[in-house]
C-alpha cells in the first residue's frame, strides 16, 4: 500500500521544484558599474534594504553575497548622507542658527573694535613716537 501512495505522491510532484533550484543563473557582472554604485549608495543609507533590492531587482537567491560584494568594491569610506531630522532637532537647529547669527555679530564687532584700537596705536606711535608694539623676534 505504500508503494501506491508513494508512486501517486510523485506522479503528481513530477514537475514540482523548489523555486530556488528552478533559478537560472544570474550574470552580475552584467549589471553597469554606475547602477551596482548606485545600489550600494542605496543601501549604504539606508534608503534602501537588501531585500527591497532583491525584490525590485530581481537579483536571485545569491543577492546577500553579491551586495556585499558591491558593498566592498565600491562603498564610500565617508557616508555622505543625512538621515531626517527630527521636529525637536529641527528646532534645535533654529535655535542654533539663532546663536550662529548673535556669534557673528559678537565676532563682527570684536574685528571692528580691533580695527580702532590698531588703527589707535599707529596715531600714537607716529605722533607721539612711542613704541607701544612689542617687537618680535630675539630680545637683543
Amino acid at each position: 500500500m505504500k508503494k501506491g501512495k508513494e508512486a501517486m505522491l510523485s506522479d503528481h510532484m513530477e514537475g514540482f521544484q523548489e523555486k530556488r533550484f528552478q533559478e537560472k543563473p544570474i550574470n552580475y557582472n552584467a549589471y553597469e558599474v554606475s547602477f551596482r554604485r548606485w545600489l550600494v549608495g542605496q543601501i549604504d543609507a539606508e534608503k534602501m534594504s537588501f531585500q527591497q533590492a532583491r525584490d525590485r531587482f530581481d537579483l536571485g537567491s545569491q543577492y546577500r553575497r553579491i551586495i556585499r560584494n558591491w558593498q566592498e568594491r565600491y562603498s564610500d569610506d565617508i557616508h555622505l548622507s543625512l538621515q531626517a531630522m527630527s521636529g525637536k532637532e529641527r528646532t534645535d537647529v533654529k535655535a542654533l542658527e539663532k546663536r550662529i547669527k548673535e556669534l557673528e555679530k559678537q565676532l563682527e564687532l570684536a574685528k571692528m573694535k580691533n580695527v580702532g584700537l590698531n588703527t589707535m596705536i599707529d596715531i600714537a606711535e607716529q605722533d607721539y613716537k612711542l613704541e607701544i608694539r612689542k617687537k618680535s623676534g630675539p630680545k637683543q
